[in-house]
C-alpha cells in the first residue's frame, strides 16, 4: 500500500529532475527538483496520520467528525498539504545549503549529477532482472543466492554504465565547438 502512495511522488520527483537537466536555466534546481515531492509526500503522510492519531487520542471533535463540506476541506488542507509544504520547503533548503557548501564548483555539481543518476538506475534494474530471474527459473529456488548475486552485478554494471554516459555526454556539452 506504502508502493502505490509513494510511486506517483517518486515519479514526479524523477520527472522533476530529467526536466530540470535537459533545461538549461533549470539546471541549478535539478537537486532541489529531485528532492521536493518526495518530501512534500513523506511528510504530509506522517503529519496527517501523527494529527488524526493524536487529535483522536486526545478526543478532539475533528478527528471524530467526517471530513465534509468546507469545514472538511479547510482541515484537509490543513492536517495534509500544510505539513506537506513546511516539510517540502524544509528539505529544499537543506538541499540548497549543501549546494552551496559542497557543491561549489562545476566538477563537483556534475559527479553529484552523475552518481545520483547511477544510482536511480540502480534499483529498477535490480528490481527487474531479480524478478526476470525468478519468474523464469521459479522451480529452482535453491537457487536464490546466485540469482540476487546475478541481480546485483546487472545492476552495478548498468549503473557504471550510465555513469560513465552521463560523463561523456557533460564533455560533450563542455567542449568549446570547432
Amino acid at each position: 500500500m506504502q508502493i502505490i502512495y509513494a510511486a506517483p511522488f517518486i515519479l514526479l520527483s524523477l520527472v522533476a529532475f530529467v526536466l530540470s537537466l535537459a533545461i538549461p536555466r533549470l539546471r541549478p534546481y535539478a537537486f532541489r527538483a529531485l528532492v521536493a515531492p518526495v518530501a512534500f509526500g513523506f511528510c504530509s503522510i506522517v503529519a496527517m496520520v501523527l494529527i488524526l492519531v493524536a487529535s483522536h487520542g486526545l478526543d478532539l471533535q475533528f478527528a471524530n467528525a467526517p471530513l465534509a463540506g468546507a469545514r472538511g476541506l479547510f482541515e484537509g488542507v490543513a492536517i495534509y498539504f500544510v505539513p506537506g509544504l513546511v516539510g517540502a520547503w524544509i528539505a529544499v533548503e537543506i538541499v540548497r545549503q549543501v549546494e552551496v557548501r559542497v557543491l561549489k564548483t562545476r566538477a563537483r555539481r556534475e559527479l553529484a549529477t552523475r552518481t545520483i543518476i547511477a544510482l536511480i538506475v540502480f534499483g529498477p534494474v535490480f528490481i527487474l532482472c531479480t524478478g526476470v530471474q525468478f519468474n523464469v527459473f521459479s522451480k529452482a529456488d535453491a537457487w536464490w543466492p546466485a540469482f540476487l548475486a546475478v541481480s546485483f552485478t546487472a545492476a552495478v554494471f548498468a549503473s557504471a554504465l550510465t555513469y560513465l554516459l552521463v560523463r561523456t555526454l557533460q564533455q560533450r556539452t563542455h567542449r568549446e565547438p570547432r
